[in-house]
């Protein structure tokens, strides 16, 4: 049986990180915010299991109900086979001039206006099947957060590994 699973096709991860940049509309972004919150999107089911203390964020257990019982996958190896699709969107994201590099930096400045006409419609369509409620969870309550450090996104998320990570 052939399975598709969205997470891996770079033409739904470009149109998932345009929504999630059109909905969050911030100045700047870290490539590795940008590839965890993809991550996330395309895999709402994750937000349940984020580790974060207890009551953090109350709303994170409605996402168990995105959980399919046909793609059972291990996080970390599914998250690792998506880096080369993500340079991939990222690469196409600042051919695009919608996001700009920062001095050498692992973070990019986000052109909101350089997002072509037709890709916004796209990513604000009700038929796109992009998780709004991921989206809104995104935004409202790991934004703020921190890639890197003991509290940050890479271990919350559990994706990535953080105890080297200098802050």
């Amino acid at each position: 049986m052939l399975l598709y699973n969205k997470a891996l096709d770079a033409n739904h991860a470009l149109l998932r990180m345009t929504a999630l940049l059109m909905y969050w509309k911030p100045e700047a972004v870290e490539s590795e915010a940008l590839r965890l919150f993809d991550f996330l999107i395309a895999n709402p089911g994750h937000i349940q299991k984020l580790s974060v203390q207890r009551g953090m964020f109350p709303d994170k257990k409605k996402f168990k109900s995105y959980i399919n019982r046909y793609q059972h996958f291990e996080p970390m190896s599914l998250f690792s086979a998506m880096r080369e699709m993500h340079c991939v969107v990222i690469e196409r994201l600042i051919d695009m001039e919608v996001l700009q590099i920062e001095n050498e930096s692992s973070e990019y400045r986000v052109r909101q206006s350089s997002i072509p006409e037709g890709l916004k419609n796209l990513a604000v369509s009700k038929e796109n099947s992009i998780s709004s409620q991921a989206i809104d969870f995104i935004v409202e309550n790991l934004a703020s957060i921190s890639v890197a450090g003991s509290e940050g996104l890479k271990k919350i998320t559990g994706l990535m590994d953080y105890k080297y990570d200098v802050n």
